[in-house]
C-alpha cells in the first residue's frame, strides 16, 4: 500500500485524482500505476485499469494468483475490469462510501457487488492504512494541493493575500458570535481565534509558553497544509511562510492591531513533530 500511496501522490503531482494501485503475484512486485484521466483526456484511464493493462503485457491476460492494492476502492468499472483479468485478490484503502461523505461524486456501487457477481472466487479486504489513504481525498487537502500548484506557476503572493481575504471575510461575517466567545487577554483571545478559525482544540495546540504579552504554543493537529505539501514535494518551511503567515497574522490583528503572529521556522513539521507558533502584542 505504501507503493500504491506514493503512485497516488504522482498522479496528484501531475494534476490527476491521486489514486494509485500496484500488483503483485507470489510476493514479488509486477506493476505499479496511476490514474491519468485528466492528463491523459481519457475519462478510462483510472489506476486500476491502467495497471491491469500494464501486468497483462508482463504476465499476459490471465492474472490469476495476483493481488491488486489499491488506495482507493475500485469503481464499478475498475472492479468488472479486475476481475475479468481473474486476479484473486483486491486490497484498498479508502472506500466509496467514505469519499462520498468527503464530497466526491462517485457511482454508487460498492467494489463487495461486483465480487460478489463475480463467476469466479476472489479475495477482497478494505481498510488497509485507511487513515493514510483517506487524507489524499479530504476536500481540503486537495484543495490546497490545486492552489499549491497554482501558486508554484504563478506567485506566492496571490496566494497569500486571497487567504488572507477568505479568512477576514470569515470574521466580519461572524464577529459578534465570535467576540462574545473570546475571553482573557488579548493574546489569549488571538489564541483562541485561531482554535475557532481552525476547528480544532487546545489539546491539539498546547500553549507551551505564555504570558500577558505573549503565548507560545506546539500545533500538533491534522494538518491539511503539511500533507499538502508532502504530496507535492515542497518544503513547509517555504509554503507556509509565504501562504498562511501574512494571513493569520492579518486575522488576529481583527482583534487588536497590536497583536501579531509568527512561527519558529526551526521548528516546523515535518522537521520536528510540532509546529512552534508565536502570538505577540507590541505595546
Amino acid at each position: 500500500m505504501r507503493v500504491a500511496l506514493q503512485e497516488a501522490k504522482i498522479s496528484l503531482r501531475e494534476g490527476n485524482k491521486g489514486f494509485g494501485a500496484v500488483l503483485s503475484k507470489s510476493g514479488e512486485l509486477i506493476a505499479q500505476s496511476h490514474d491519468t484521466a485528466e492528463t491523459q483526456h481519457d475519462p478510462t484511464a483510472h489506476a486500476e485499469m491502467n495497471l491491469v493493462r500494464a501486468a497483462c503485457r508482463i504476465l499476459g491476460d490471465d492474472l490469476t494468483g495476483c493481488v491488486v492494492v489499491s488506495t482507493h476502492e475500485p469503481c464499478p468499472m475498475c472492479a468488472g475490469a479486475l476481475v475479468w483479468a481473474r486476479v484473486s485478490e483486491i486490497a484498498y484503502g479508502a472506500s466509496i462510501e467514505e469519499s462520498k461523505t468527503q464530497g466526491r461524486t462517485l457511482i454508487g456501487v460498492n467494489c463487495e457487488t461486483i465480487v460478489r457477481a463475480a463467476p469466479w472466487k476472489l479475495t477482497l479486504t478494505g481498510g488497509v492504512l485507511r487513515q493514510e489513504c483517506s487524507r489524499l481525498y479530504d476536500d481540503e487537502v486537495r484543495g490546497l494541493i490545486k492552489a499549491f500548484r497554482a501558486a508554484e506557476i504563478s506567485g506566492w503572493d496571490d496566494a497569500g493575500r486571497a487567504l488572507l481575504e477568505r479568512r477576514v471575510e470569515w470574521f466580519e461575517k461572524n464577529e459578534k458570535r465570535i467576540r462574545g466567545r473570546l475571553k482573557g487577554t488579548e493574546v489569549e483571545k488571538a489564541y483562541q481565534l485561531l482554535l475557532m478559525k481552525l476547528g480544532i482544540t487546545q489539546e491539539e495546540a498546547p500553549i507551551v509558553e505564555e504570558s500577558n504579552s505573549k503565548i507560545v504554543f506546539h500545533s500538533m493537529n491534522l494538518c491539511p497544509a503539511l500533507d499538502a505539501c508532502e504530496i507535492l514535494g515542497l518544503d513547509t518551511r517555504d509554503v507556509c511562510k509565504r501562504h498562511s503567515e501574512m494571513a493569520t497574522d492579518g486575522l488576529i490583528k481583527k482583534i487588536n492591531s497590536s497583536l501579531g503572529f509568527s512561527r519558529n521556522y526551526q521548528r516546523l513539521r515535518p522537521h520536528t513533530p510540532y509546529c512552534e507558533e508565536v502570538i505577540t502584542i507590541g505595546p
